[in-house]
């Protein structure tokens, strides 16, 4: 009998080589299995020696209650994990019945809309790297990066991540195109419609093909030459985010913004889908919600009717 702690180990590999998905779901998937192992083996008060037969629907649901202090979208995020994992070993024929199969928990998650940032303070956020002032070769090509990074981010709505992997073959010039390859490792082209964002993304281009960067290279790079990590971007728009006076600035929240605007200057919902990368128009939905705050503001400002007296 097949032990948890191999089992996850045969459904992380399953999930990369067969799912292709990406190192960063890997790691979530991990980090969430390990956590229900711990709890497992804790609960036995064994090891490593937890068998696959002892999960079932009891066990998931005291892991769930001893969760106290988590946020409900994580807790369901967990499960969900869990739940997959199991459904995999059933269709794979590794296990006869999925003994989570007909489970179901009652995890409430409000609706939360998304943060939002002011188009005036995104105006003084891309103005930021291009108002320093560089005395060297390098200062200047780390601003020119930095310009090009914010751009990217507000212009194309993109995650970090993709913005991290974005490899120089991947951005077509010619064609005024980004190929970005996504979650689930699904693949979409992002059109370049921004001219701000046309010109730093060729001099970025080209100095990064004049230092010797080839098709497979990455687009943005650290002082030592390797690929700009997911921390140091996030790190780089909260020191340009911090610099203007700003308050906490995220990458997902320019993915928020550059959507929400989008919608509210009446973009197609499903063209902001393709733009997002979002594989159910379900997903997008949400930013409906927050263009009808917006149109209720405006209505309430604009409308006739206030501000006619009788």
């Amino acid at each position: 009998m097949e032990t948890l702690n191999s089992i996850i180990e045969w459904f992380i590999g399953h999930c990369a080589n067969h799912r292709k998905l990406s190192a960063h779901t890997l790691k979530a998937y991990r980090h969430d299995l390990k956590l229900f192992s711990d709890f497992m083996s804790k609960s036995a008060g064994e090891s490593d020696s937890i068998l696959i037969s002892a999960v079932d629907k009891k066990s998931v649901q005291n892991w769930l209650a001893s969760m106290n202090n988590v946020k409900p979208r994580t807790i369901r995020r967990r499960l969900a994990t869990v739940k997959s994992m199991f459904s995999s070993l059933e269709r794979q024929g590794c296990i006869a019945i999925d003994p989570l199969g007909r489970f179901r928990s009652e995890i409430k998650v409000g609706s939360s809309l998304p943060k939002i940032v002011a188009r005036s303070t995104i105006r003084s956020l891309l103005k930021a790297p291009r108002k320093q002032t560089a005395s060297t070769p390098s200062s200047r090509a780390r601003l020119m990066q930095e310009t090009t990074l914010l751009e990217m981010l507000f212009s194309t709505g993109m995650r970090v991540s993709e913005v991290s992997g974005i490899a120089i073959g991947q951005v077509d010039l010619d064609r005024q195109v980004i190929s970005v390859h996504g979650k689930g490792n699904r693949e979409r082209a992002i059109p370049i419609v921004c001219c701000a964002f046309q010109e730093t993304l060729l001099e970025q281009n080209k100095w990064r093909r004049l230092n010797g960067g080839t098709t497979d290279s990455p687009m943005f790079v650290s002082r030592r030459g390797t690929r700009l990590s997911d921390q140091s971007i996030r790190a780089i728009l909260r020191r340009h985010a911090r610099n203007i006076g700003a308050k906490r600035i995220t990458p997902h929240m320019l993915r928020h913004t550059v959507a929400t605007l989008l919608l509210e200057e009446g973009v197609d919902l499903r063209h902001i889908q393709r733009l997002l990368g979002h594989s159910s128009i379900t997903t997008t939905t949400i930013y409906v919600h927050v263009s009808d705050r917006s149109q209720r503001r405006a209505l309430a400002q604009k409308h006739p009717r206030n501000k006619m007296t009788i």
